[in-house]
């Protein structure tokens, strides 16, 4: 059987009917899992994508599982869009770097923290790494590696600038802009679609009164993360 005609109706509304690769016009409805591999012919199954999208990674397996993130990624972009949670006014453009997403190979970004780096300069150094490897290698996938020399306390544990920097910084802040994440504390795969819409400006600001003082002043024009959330904190 094929895709009904309510299932593709629901599936090009969902996506502003748009690739939810590189968000082109005119889009057909594909099989994720192909019909001969058994695929139903649910939405759940199904991706939206242009006729070269389509040709260059439809028929391969081993991107099912990109083009499924991409697509639930896509969708709820959308749907904040339709709710009015971003910008409906700016129009929605073709994307050709997307397609770097499905390549089989990223790239790795290496840093050494050295004994001499506090918290805020190690995590401008991780900052400035990630903005270069956007502009350098546009939305390649991403593998950051940390290493930390000494930074241990009197228990043989990290101090607490490092602790932050792992657990904090990286795993509650840079984890989204990231497909992985390897250091001394843990290694965490994004569960999610790496975000490459990466802000040319990010301050860090770890006092809380200057904190809010700054966010009294910018925030009618300006968006603010705070990390830590207590979702992204180890247990």
């Amino acid at each position: 059987m094929a895709f009904s005609e309510k299932v593709k109706n629901e599936t090009r509304r969902r996506s502003c009917f748009r690739c939810v690769i590189c968000h082109d016009k005119f889009v057909e409805i594909h099989h994720i899992i192909s019909q001969a591999e058994g695929g139903n012919d649910t939405i759940e199954n199904a991706a939206p994508l242009c006729a070269s999208c389509h040709d260059l990674f439809g028929g391969n397996p081993e991107k099912r599982k990109q083009i499924r993130e991409m697509r639930d990624h896509w969708f709820d972009l959308m749907e904040k869009r339709f709710n009015g949670e971003i910008n409906t006014l700016e129009p929605i453009q073709k994307d050709q770097n997307n397609l770097n997403m499905l390549k089989s190979k990223g790239i790795a970004i290496y840093h050494v923290v050295y004994e001499h780096e506090d918290f805020k300069t190690s995590a401008s150094i991780l900052i400035k790494l990630l903005q270069n490897a956007q502009k350098r290698f546009p939305n390649y996938k991403r593998h950051l590696y940390l290493d930390i020399e000494g930074h241990r306390n009197k228990k043989g544990g990290f101090d607490h600038d490092m602790r932050e920097l792992q657990k904090d910084f990286s795993l509650g802040f840079l984890m989204q802009y990231f497909t992985s994440i390897h250091m001394p504390l843990v290694s965490v795969e994004n569960n999610k679609l790496q975000i490459n819409d990466v802000p040319e400006e990010i301050n860090i600001i770890s006092d809380e009164k200057e904190l809010v003082t700054k966010m009294r002043k910018k925030s009618k024009y300006k968006h603010f993360v705070v990390y830590p959330t207590e979702e992204n904190n180890l247990s």
